[in-house]
C-alpha cells in the first residue's frame, strides 16, 4: 500500500496540509456542507464574536492581517452573509 493511500492512525478521518484534523461539522454547530467551517476558520469566527478586529485576531494567531481577512472572505461566503454583525448573528443563532 502507497503511504499516500494509508488512512493513517485516525483510520478513515482527512488531515489538512499542516497535520490538523479537518473540521467535522461541530465547528459552526452543524448544518449543511456549505456552512461547514475548518478549525481555523472556527476559531477566527470566534474571535470576531467576541469583538476583536481582524489585526487583533491576527496577532493573537500569529498571522498576517491578510491571511485574517482572507479567512473572514471566505467565513462570510460560507455563512452567506456579507457582513461582521450579520456573521456574528450566525454564528450566535447557531451556538
Amino acid at each position: 500500500m502507497d503511504v499516500r493511500e494509508d488512512p493513517g492512525p485516525g483510520g478513515g478521518e482527512g488531515f489538512a496540509l499542516n497535520g490538523a484534523r479537518k473540521a467535522s461539522g461541530a465547528a459552526d454547530g452543524g448544518g449543511s456542507e456549505s456552512h461547514r467551517l475548518s478549525a481555523r476558520e472556527a476559531e477566527v469566527m470566534s474571535l470576531i464574536a467576541d469583538g476583536q478586529t481582524n489585526g487583533q485576531i491576527a496577532a493573537r494567531l500569529f498571522l498576517a492581517e491578510k491571511t485574517v481577512k482572507n479567512h473572514v472572505r471566505r467565513i462570510y461566503s460560507k455563512l452567506g452573509v456579507g457582513s461582521r454583525p450579520a456573521a456574528i448573528a450566525y454564528w450566535r443563532a447557531a451556538r
